[in-house]
């Protein structure tokens, strides 16, 4: 009995190897399927994940960071999307993207009622805003806009109550393509457009010599009248289409978890990025100590933590706010805190849970929060890294090898002695 168990044993043993081995060929091939060399190419499968305020680096060459308007607006939701509203997109490129090519970045818009058309980067409704420093030639960080309100020859605004499919191909200076990525949205309807005309507050123009120091700033508006009055707007006389207040009764009430309202949201329009940054002063309600107050942007689905009290932009203020352009104005009568903005779409003073700390949110149930976005679906020559590494593994392995010659000769010997 002794000597069959024990001649035995060690077949269990070279069955446990042999699982060890095919364990150690599977492990192999996983690794080398998902870091593909440089020379190899790889297709992804399109995926948007909701960028928090601890999202890690950038894992592929090129994203799409943010859209405008966010995903399924108006169609999953109340949302009201203008009718003149721009459809823009947030890149982040690793290697950079030649501006100057025209078809480095592709639109391709379907209203409904014309036969899709396609917008590169030589048209005259597409503009280019870029938040980073790099050449023309390499730009990393870049807003790319296609304002409806700019084409030359068709309707000036897309047709009330459409849906309108937009996809968007980019290419870097590598040769890395992000395969077009397509969101759609909802216009308003007849009806959300004549609601909106109401209750918009009254502004003045601010002349020129009132006007705070700032390059390029040439134009303003402020809020004489009403619970917003004093808010302000400070920006460039060239630019496209002019900023102005909206109704801000059209906002919703901050439902976020660890955020409380510190003043009423202010209502900007149009939705679209401009040429030069807004400066946008922000009322705050009279007994709230200025420095315990951050800033709440509304995406037009969500409202998201955009920036804490010390300035510091938060998930929800990347590619709206300009990063260490927050002022104070204690002094003025309301409290207002100045930041300045690359687009529109409103902005409230809030209390954070805990003064002066970021919050931690909850991640919303799935990808059409209307949270800010990671769009990839690129033929890319990028590797990724690997989260489980090769000695991790193979202690793994040797275990479960372990594991499984000792429970084979464990029922052997319980076979034998029955």
């Amino acid at each position: 009995m002794v000597h069959t168990v024990k001649k035995r044993c060690p077949k269990a043993a070279g069955l446990s190897a042999g699982f060890l081995c095919v364990l150690f060929l599977l492990h192999g091939f996983i690794v080398h399927a998902d870091a593909p060399t440089p020379d190899s190419v790889g297709i992804t499968e399109p995926q948007i994940d909701i960028v928090t305020n601890r999202h890690t680096p950038a894992a592929f060459p090129i994203e799409i960071r943010d859209i405008i308007p966010q995903e399924d607006a108006g169609i999953v939701n109340f949302a009201r999307v203008p009718d003149q509203t721009a459809v823009a997109v947030l890149v982040r490129a690793v290697h950079g993207i030649d501006l100057d090519a025209p078809s480095a970045v592709r639109f391709m818009i379907d209203d409904g009622y014309h036969l899709p058309y396609p917008r590169d980067l030589a048209h005259d409704a597409v503009r280019i805003i870029e938040l980073d420093r790099a050449p023309d030639s390499q730009a990393t960080e870049v807003w790319i806009t296609y304002d409806r309100f700019l084409e030359p020859f068709m309707p000036t605004a897309y047709p009330l109550d459409a849906i309108i499919q937009v996809t968007v191909a980019i290419r870097d200076n590598r040769n890395n393509i992000l395969q077009p990525a397509p969101f759609e949205f909802k216009i308003e309807s007849q009806a959300q457009k004549a609601v909106s005309g109401q209750n918009v507050p009254a502004t003045a123009e601010i002349f020129q010599n009132e006007l705070s120091p700032g390059a390029g700033i040439g134009a303003g508006i402020v809020v004489v009248d009403g619970k917003l009055a004093g808010a302000k707007l400070y920006y460039n006389s060239l630019e496209p289409i002019t900023p102005e207040f909206g109704d801000p009764d059209e906002m919703p009430l901050i439902g976020a978890t660890g955020m409380q309202a510190a003043g009423l949201p202010v209502n900007l329009l149009p939705h679209t990025v401009f040429d030069q940054p807004v400066r946008l002063f922000i009322p705050l309600a009279g007994d709230v100590d200025i420095n315990t107050v951050g800033l709440a942007y509304y995406d037009g689905i969500q409202w998201l933590p955009a920036a804490d009290t010390d300035g510091s932009v938060l998930h929800g203020g990347q590619g709206w706010m300009v990063p260490g352009s927050r002022i104070n104005h204690i002094q003025s009568i309301p409290p207002m805190i100045e930041v300045q903005v690359y687009h529109f779409s409103a902005a409230q003073a809030v209390v954070f849970a805990r003064f002066g700390d970021p919050i931690e949110e909850d991640k919303p149930p799935s990808h059409r929060s209307g949270a800010n976005v990671r769009i990839s679906c690129f033929i890319t020559t990028a590797s990724a890294d690997a989260s489980f590494d090769f000695a991790g593994f193979m202690g793994l392995m040797v275990l479960v090898s372990v594991w499984l010659r000792v429970q084979i000769c464990k029922a052997m010997r319980l076979n034998l002695r029955y």
